[in-house]
């Protein structure tokens, strides 16, 4: 049975030193990310909304995460060549 109301966030988040907007972030991109994957692609704007930030405060977080090598951003486009949301790839902490 899928369990679609939670999602499981790794204990070795709190040993990371993580600051509350990257916690969140963070957070964010788990509770969207495939489950077989470890992928997603929420838009900046929805990561705001949903996390109670503002775009500038997601980009801050979201470049801070992929210094540390939590997660990894590739930009991703339209067949017409304009961008649409980036794909993130998230690093286990589990391993």
């Amino acid at each position: 049975m899928k369990h679609k109301n939670f999602f499981i966030v790794p204990n070795q988040i709190f040993e990371l030193g993580l600051k509350p907007k990257e916690f969140v972030v963070y957070c964010c991109l788990l509770r969207h990310s495939d489950k077989n994957t470890d992928n997603c692609f929420p838009s900046r704007r929805l990561i705001a909304d949903e996390c109670s930030i503002d775009k500038k405060t997601v980009d801050s977080a979201l470049k801070e995460l992929e210094a540390r090598g939590l997660i990894k951003k590739v930009c991703r486009y339209r067949e017409n060549g304009s961008r649409t949301s980036n794909m993130y790839y998230l690093a286990s902490l589990l391993e």
